[in-house]
């Protein structure tokens, strides 16, 4: 195949963001179709099809498409994803929705114990990835493609691809050839630092016909945009947290020491590296079998913080991609994946053993010195007189006194996922066409989170509250002596609160889908479904600094405020079976129509301080609420009409689809501490209805043309008013639902948490679309393209229910919600190719755009993710 062919086919390559798939330009030929959109071929039903004949909605970007985008990371092609999107804190840390199918987001922190599993699954060929807030940010290296399926597919996929699927499959070895690749790149970064990457992929034959390995490195380090610049943080008066100062005089005590970050201010702060390698081999068994084992390795490694903040942490008004923060922060987040599959045939069948285990880590820190503002964290960093009013005589004389309202909390993940899967499947071309399957995974989750932001001095004595050692401290705490942990002992003495906890599910499953031609290739109709069976744990130890206050300095450390999660007996079962069914018609050969049903689920999970009403004192003044021990998985059916068509022999494609997908029961999470208490919740609650409508089309409009253009809408609505119920038998509301909160000073209406009917669900941009044009042509011996692109993403809300949005009062939750705001971006690229070399020029966020991705309080200030500014770069390839 010449220069000329080569590029032909990645003609179309560019452009993105197709509800049915991306396409390649077919090669030149003598033919009248030599201008057609050539097939991609897709494994979304465990056989290779071609992608216009699978009745699934699916986005797939090419290897072709990954590279003449510029774009290797998900936060980069999340962009030209219509009816995808994503609630982020920074690379890696980032919920996946689909079809506005989301209920909010938060920050990271503790993100291991209590976060909810996504209900978008990550797949790296057959091994299932997904951790809760954390996408597992698979670098685009030497990749065939990514598909994003959208839509339920529990039947083949199983849980946590409730709403859909990212798949990202690798290049295969290929037996008797050798090839490579390298390609290096440079570029600037608006307000920012230079970017430089560089990657190498080699095929290579070691044995004919019988044994290649093929292998990919690359590294990738991007520049920072964000600047921390020099500011500083007084407590006030109007402070939330200033209560257990207990000041004679009200407010903050005289001797409360600022701070400033003028150490740590400098420009830039959040560069970020990818580096990694795969190696993969292929051996051929014999004529039937084969078997391949494949070794990846990739670290994340990306400083300071990805947000900007409206005003710094003084109230100060600061400039778009501006923060103060008084610590570094980090995430360093790296995985280890290996993988098999025994590929053969008993007679007829296709059998298929595949498994993988995968290994992450996660250590992140992240300045939460805001949250001295917050309602509680004085407790730690202010005493006065009166404080520890739970000893049995409060220590007299203390002086008012607050100390370093200076803070960070620190997250170390710790995932290990093992999976087993066994297919059989009949040819593809039986009238009766069936697959079965057993699959077992066990994935196990880890994680320790400090929030260090006890200022008071560590008590260094066991004698009297009162006395030298024991007065005006707070004792360090431990771990529970009795649970499960992985750092037992006593902890660092800044660390006011921490968990050390282990969750584990284990899944079994048995799954059959079955495909009848009624007419051989013009209609067939389809059944599936999945037996499942959930075996949740959840072990360990959880410790507050609470009633620690002049507690001394006991061995093991404080416990007082210490739940031994392992004593409470925290695991429950999940079971059950989801279907799917379709009918399939070609009306033509090139003209699809189908209708489907389908289900999908996911894991539930568990509560750090489950228990005995505890919270919302009533006018009897009783505690009302309870927060349950686990919520349990939630519930999506998918009712969709579909369609895919090529006219004009094969130069023009229109596919598209309208669904109504029924979300009940949903898990969300809760955290009000003037309320519900100081730790967030996870429950089940609200239904929601999402009525939408995706629609892509591709042009062949001449031969050196092509026109693509890609759109989504939704409407997401609330169709049910669940509220707190009052669950204390001995509280006078007993059984009803909670409407007030009681104190001394009376009662006052409280706002139902989850929200009316009619509300939208979060993340769910009622409008998302794309349009790309690109023309090529050759010069000589010169092959040489421009493209030019736009993608628009309209506002979508950051939470649901009735999370309240930011007020006068100050930040009372990390759970405010807010709008983010509708945007629009451009692109642009140009290159040439001759023979193996190539070279681009790109630019992305052509217009410089600057708005905010996703806004949150997780840190108690407003911090907006921010979308990268513009990036100008150039790309040199040369293969062989």
């Amino acid at each position: 195949m010449n220069s000329n062919q080569k590029l032909s086919y990645a003609i179309a390559a560019i452009l993105s963001g197709s509800a049915g798939g991306l396409v390649h330009a077919a090669a030149a030929t003598d033919t009248e179709a030599s201008d057609s959109i050539q097939e991609i071929t897709v494994t979304a039903q465990r056989r290779t099809e071609n992608i216009q004949n699978v009745p699934i909605t699916i986005q797939a970007l090419t290897a072709e498409t990954l590279n003449q985008l510029s774009v290797t990371t998900f936060d980069d092609y999340v962009r030209y994803l219509p009816n995808v999107s994503v609630a982020t804190n920074g690379p890696g840390q980032g919920n996946i929705f689909m079809r506005g199918l989301s209920v909010g987001a938060a920050g990271s922190q503790s993100s291991g114990t209590i976060g909810g599993f996504p209900n978008v699954a990550i797949y790296l060929d057959d091994q299932s990835g997904q951790l809760p807030a954390r996408n597992l940010d698979i670098y685009a290296a030497d990749l065939e493609r990514i598909e994003i399926l959208e839509g339920p597919q529990g039947t083949l996929f199983g849980a946590g691809a409730q709403a859909g699927v990212v798949r990202y499959i690798t290049n295969k070895p290929k037996l008797n050839v050798t090839e490579g690749n390298v390609e290096a790149g440079y570029g600037v970064t608006a307000h920012g630092d230079p970017n430089s990457d560089l990657n190498a992929v080699l095929n290579v034959p070691l044995i004919a016909d019988t044994l290649a390995v093929r292998a990919v490195i690359y590294n990738d380090r991007r520049g920072g945009y964000i600047d921390n610049v020099p500011g500083t943080f007084t407590r006030k008066n109007s402070d939330v947290g200033i209560y257990y100062a207990n000041n004679p005089g009200g407010g903050v005590p005289a001797n409360a020491p600022a701070i400033n970050n003028y150490a740590i201010a400098g420009r830039a702060i959040n560069p970020v590296t990818y580096t990694g390698t795969r190696v993969e081999a292929l051996y051929q068994i014999n004529e039937d079998w084969n078997v391949l084992l494949s070794q990846s390795y990739q670290n994340m490694d990306s400083e300071g913080v990805f947000y900007q903040m409206p005003h710094s942490s003084d109230g100060v008004p600061l400039q778009p991609l501006e923060v103060t923060l008084f610590n570094n922060a980090h995430d360093k987040d790296k995985f280890e994946n290996t993988a098999w599959t025994l590929n053969g045939k008993l007679g007829d069948l296709k059998a298929v053993y595949t498994g993988g285990y995968l290994v992450r880590h996660v250590d992140q820190v992240a300045d939460y010195t805001n949250y001295a503002r917050g309602k509680f964290a004085d407790y730690y960093q202010c005493y006065g007189p009166g404080t520890g009013f739970y000893l049995a005589t409060p220590t007299p004389g203390l002086t008012s006194r607050c100390y370093s309202p200076s803070s960070t909390w620190r997250e170390t993940e710790r995932n290990e996922h093992l999976s087993n899967e066994i297919r059989v499947s009949t040819p593809d071309d039986w009238r009766i066409r069936g697959i079965v399957g057993v699959f077992y995974e066990q994935n196990k989750l880890f994680d320790q989170t400090d929030w260090l932001y006890k200022s008071i001095p560590a008590c260094t004595s066991n004698g009297a509250p009162g006395t030298p050692g024991n007065t005006g401290c707070m004792s360090d705490i431990g771990t529970n002596p009795l649970a499960t942990t992985e750092n037992p002992g006593v902890q660092n003495d800044n660390v006011a609160f921490f968990e050390d906890t282990q969750r584990e599910v284990k899944q079994t499953a048995f799954f059959g889908s079955v495909d009848f031609d009624i007419i051989p290739k013009v209609l067939t109709v389809t059944a599936g479904a999945r037996h499942y069976k959930f075996e949740n744990s959840f072990t360990g130890s959880v410790t507050s600094s609470f009633s620690c206050f002049e507690a001394g300095d006991p061995a093991g450390g404080c416990v007082s405020g210490s739940t031994d999660l392992n004593a409470k007996n925290l695991n429950f079962t999940e079971s059950g079976t989801k279907e799917r069914y379709n009918i399939t018609w070609h009306v033509t050969p090139d003209v699809l129509v189908y209708a489907t049903y389908s289900q999908g689920f996911r894991p539930g999970g568990f509560n750090r301080q489950g228990g005995p009403a505890a919270y919302i004192p009533g006018p009897d003044g009783k505690p009302q609420f309870a927060i349950p021990n686990e919520y349990h998985s939630d519930d999506l059916t998918n009712k969709e009409i579909g369609w895919k068509t090529e006219f004009f022999d094969h130069r023009f494609q229109w596919n598209g689809a309208v669904y109504q997908e029924d979300w009940n029961n949903v898990q969300i999470g809760f955290f009000d501490p003037g309320e519900t208490g100081n730790l967030a919740f996870g429950t089940n609650g609200q239904n929601f209805r999402i009525r939408g409508v995706e629609t892509s089309i591709v042009a062949r409009v001449t031969q050196g043309l092509t026109l693509q253009g890609a759109a989504s809408w939704n409407s997401s609505t609330q169709t049910n008013s669940p509220s707190l119920i009052d669950t204390n038998p001995a509280s006078v509301n007993f059984g009803h639902t909670i409407t007030e909160i009681c104190s001394k000073k009376g009662c006052t209406v409280i706002n139902n948490l989850f929200g009316p009917p009619g509300s939208p669900s979060a993340n769910s941009p009622p409008l998302q679309f794309n349009l790309r044009a690109r023309y090529d042509w050759t010069i000589n011996s010169y092959n040489a393209f421009v493209q030019v692109g736009g993608q628009h993403t309209d506002h979508s809300y950051t939470q649901s229910g009735n999370d309240p949005a930011i007020s006068a009062s100050g930040i009372t939750t990390t759970l405010l919600r807010f709008e983010n705001p509708a945007y629009t971006t451009y692109d642009a690229s140009l290159g040439v190719a001759k023979d193996a070399w190539s070279a681009h020029v790109f630019a992305q966020n052509l217009t410089n755009t600057e708005t905010s991705l996703f806004t949150n309080t997780a840190q108690f200030a407003v911090a907006q993710t921010a979308l990268r500014p513009r990036v100008i770069g150039v790309k040199f390839a040369y293969k062989f």
